[in-house]
Order: C-alpha cells, then sequence, then structure tokens
C-alpha cells in the first residue's frame, strides 16, 4: 500500500492560537497549522477506511532558525511555549513528526538545494499531503513545481494541498483546499500531449482517477462528471481508429458522430477552469464530419501527420485517395478485389504501360479503362504524388532495408508525405493546405 506522506514547512513565527476548520466547523485550536490539517486528515481518512497509519509520515522542514524558535519551543509574542515537537506528541498521532532541515534560501543555489533535499525525502508511489501555510514566499511555487516533478519521476499522487488562513477575519480560521490548482495543472498537462501529439492516455488514466470518486459519491447523478467521462471515452475510440488506420471507421465516423454528440453535450465541467481546455481540444474536431464521408480520410492523414504519426498518415492517405476513385467509380470502398484495379490504374499511368503489358482478369478491363479514361488520371501531379507515396509506405514497411533501393532519410519521408498530403487536398477537394 502506497505510503501517505505529509509535508509542511514551519516558519520563524511567532504563531499565535487559533481556531482552524472546514466549512465554519472547528477542527482545533492551536498555534500549528500542521497539527489542524493533519487532524483533519486523519479524521477523513478514518471517514472514508483509508486510515493514516505507523507506515505513514510527516515531514517538518525546517530552516536552523525555525527549529530553534518553533520546533523546539514556541517563541509566542507572550514569551516561550511548547514547541511544535511537543505539541504534536500531544496528539498521539499513529507516527512522529520528523523534522527535516533545509537551506535558507538566500541565493539560487540554496533555493535547488531545498528543491533537491524535499525531493530525496519522497519514495517512489508515495500519497503527498501539502500544507503550503508557512515559510518563505517562494516556497509555494517551488512545491508545485516539485510536485510536477516528483509525478513525473517518481509517480507519486498529490491527494491534498492546503493553506491555513489565519487572516480570515471569521473565528473559525479556514484551511483552503487548493488541491485543485495541482488537478488543473494535470488536465492541462494532459491536454497538452493529446493536442501536441495525439495521445489520450493521460486524459483517460486522469478520468478514472477523478472520476470513480465523483460518481461514486454521486451514485452516478454528477451530470458533468459523465458527460465528460463519455467525452474522454469517446476521443479515445476516435484516436484508435486513426492511430491503427481504421479505414472504414475513420470514414463511416460512427465514432466520431458519438464524440460529435458527447461533445455537445459537454457544456461545463465540474471546474470552470477546465472549461477552456476542453473547449480546444473541442476545436480540434472541426475538420471531421460526423456524416459518412470519404474526405474524412484525408483529414485523419493531416490529424496523424500533425501529430507525428508518419507511417499512419501515409497509409489513411492513400488509401484515402483509393477510396475517392472508388466512390467515383462505383465501386465498394470495401471490396478488396476492386480497390486493386484504382491501384493498377495508378500503376499504368506511371510507368506508362502499354494496354498488351497490363496484367489483369479479362473480365475488369473495362472498368479498368473507365478509370484510366477519367480526367483526374491526366493530372501527372496526382499520378506522382500517388507514386512517391507508394514508396514512401514499401520503405516504411521493410524499415528502409531494401537492398535495390537506398533507404529515405527520415525528413524525406516527412516531405513527402506533406507534399502528397497539398496536392491530394487541392486535386481531389480543391483544399489548400498550409
Amino acid at each position: 500500500m502506497a505510503r501517505k506522506v505529509f509535508i509542511s514547512v514551519l516558519g520563524t513565527g511567532p504563531y499565535s492560537e487559533c481556531t482552524y476548520g472546514i466549512n465554519g466547523k472547528p477542527i482545533m485550536s492551536t498555534r500549528y497549522i500542521q497539527l489542524a490539517t493533519l487532524k483533519s486528515l486523519i479524521q477523513t481518512g478514518i471517514d472514508n477506511e483509508n486510515q493514516w497509519t505507523e507506515n505513514d509520515a510527516a515531514l517538518i522542514f525546517v530552516t536552523s532558525k525555525s527549529k530553534s524558535d518553533q520546533w523546539i519551543v514556541g517563541k509566542t509574542r507572550e514569551g516561550i511555549e511548547d514547541g511544535l515537537k511537543a505539541e504534536s506528541e500531544k496528539m498521539n498521532l499513529p507516527f512522529e513528526l520528523t523534522p527535516k532541515e533545509i537551506k535558507n534560501g538566500k541565493n539560487e543555489d540554496e533555493i535547488w538545494e531545498i528543491f533537491n533535499t524535499i525531493f530525496r525525502q519522497i519514495n517512489e508511489g508515495d500519497e503527498l499531503y501539502f500544507d503550503i501555510t508557512h515559510a518563505f514566499r517562494y516556497l509555494p511555487m517551488l512545491l508545485l513545481v516539485l510536485v510536477n516533478y516528483a509525478k513525473f519521476l517518481k509517480n507519486v499522487t498529490v491527494k491534498s494541498i492546503t493553506y491555513g488562513n489565519f487572516m480570515d477575519p471569521n473565528d473559525v480560521k479556514p484551511i483552503m483546499d487548493l488541491t485543485s490548482i495541482s488537478v488543473l495543472q494535470d488536465w492541462t498537462f494532459a491536454a497538452g500531449q493529446y493536442l501536441e501529439n495525439g495521445s489520450v492516455d493521460r486524459l483517460v488514466s486522469l478520468c478514472e482517477q477523478e472520476f470513480k470518486p465523483i460518481l461514486k459519491e454521486t451514485k452516478g447523478a454528477d451530470v458533468a462528471a459523465q458527460n465528460l467521462k463519455a467525452f474522454i471515452a469517446k476521443l479515445s475510440a476516435v484516436t484508435e481508429e486513426r492511430k491503427t488506420c481504421r479505414g472504414m471507421d475513420i470514414i463511416n465516423s460512427t465514432s466520431f458522430k458519438g464524440l460529435k454528440e458527447c461533445a455537445d453535450n459537454l457544456e461545463e465541467t465540474f471546474v470552470d477552469a477546465f472549461n477552456p481546455i476542453f473547449e480546444k481540444i473541442k476545436s480540434s474536431l472541426v475538420s471531421f464530419d460526423e456524416k459518412e464521408n470519404v474526405r474524412n480520410g484525408l483529414s485523419a492523414a493531416v490529424w496523424c501527420y500533425d501529430n507525428g504519426l508518419f507511417q499512419q498518415a501515409a497509409t489513411i492517405l492513400q488509401e484515402f485517395v483509393v477510396s475517392f476513385f472508388c466512390l467515383r467509380h462505383d465501386i465498394r470502398i470495401d471490396d478488396e478485389e476492386n480497390r486493386e484495379i484504382i491501384n493498377k490504374a495508378f500503376n499504368i499511368k506511371f510507368n506508362k504501360t502499354p494496354e498488351k503489358g497490363w496484367i489483369i482478369a479479362d473480365e475488369k478491363i473495362e472498368k479498368l479503362k473507365q478509370i484510366l479514361a477519367d480526367d483526374l488520371f491526366d493530372n501527372y501531379v496526382l499520378i506522382n504524388s500517388f507514386n512517391s507515396l507508394t514508396e514512401v509506405r514499401n520503405d516504411f514497411n521493410h524499415s528502409g532495408m531494401r537492398s535495390k533501393r537506398s533507404p529515405m532519410k527520415p525528413q524525406a519521408i516527412k516531405d513527402n508525405i506533406k507534399k502528397c498530403i497539398c496536392a491530394f487536398s487541392v486535386i481531389l477537394f480543391n483544399i489548400k493546405i498550409d
């Protein structure tokens, strides 16, 4: 089971006693926000059957001055009281508070040393609970950066980020939950991964982490969470079709129609700050038609190219062109045998093969002649682009290991695909691609 780790920085004070609470409900009167926060966390753990145990930890990071002034003893305006160490021992916590000394942070080197000191205390897979109430002004920001660093390198999860608002005018000073800041960062990075490289894995993972407890608590009644979960599931299905080159599914657009319906239902998420993020994702879908449309093949090829999926882009793009001519000449796009006639037509045109050199069944010759008579087959750029794409696909399929031909350089492959996308867009649909 993952270790729960409470992390806080102790300042020099002097601290005055006050009553801390959540939603106006008192938790504890103390000079130390760390103790009130821990009491709240432990109580919440008991309520959720997720109890804190002796295997968990509370790490209090102290400078030499805060250690002497607030850890060992507690200096107040009135005099000397028990410090955080002695006060914590009165609470009979299931674990001890452990002081960890850090530098004062008076220069950049010391700030980085603080960062590394805290990071070294974190173990793989820890569940982290941060209190960012006290200490130097830069430390809350440093902790937020550290959170993302540790998520990546040590697979930690951030369960809580809290702040004790001592300056609140009410008698019960609120312990404010700022965890949504970390959650927003997670969703922003996950959305960025999708928009930059088409990956939805992080979005799906976050969906499972965030929505499962919400839907469990509301017994599935939270409409915003349900809509967002459905949207991400459909987005995953659509991207998987593109990554695995599911041509019929891309053209039929059944999954995309479901995604569009989910997007229309997704008017808002469960956190206001998430809404612009998902509006950006929704705006990335405009090039696809929710109805069956062969042009979706072109859009999918462009999407794959833009997301660095170059082999998929080449495969989908060429099969899209074949499908375009199948529909143009009354051939079912899923008729594998007759699709080959289109490929033969391109090959014959490129190589200028005379009729006596055609290798095709007699019953298919008339259909081949009909296709070759198509005005589009007089377009030199179209024919050469299709042949260039064939070379790219062959080079991909053989990993560049062809004895009679030199393997293409990576940039040449990408350039060829981009040229083909532009050519087919203009010639077949009069669309200019930048």
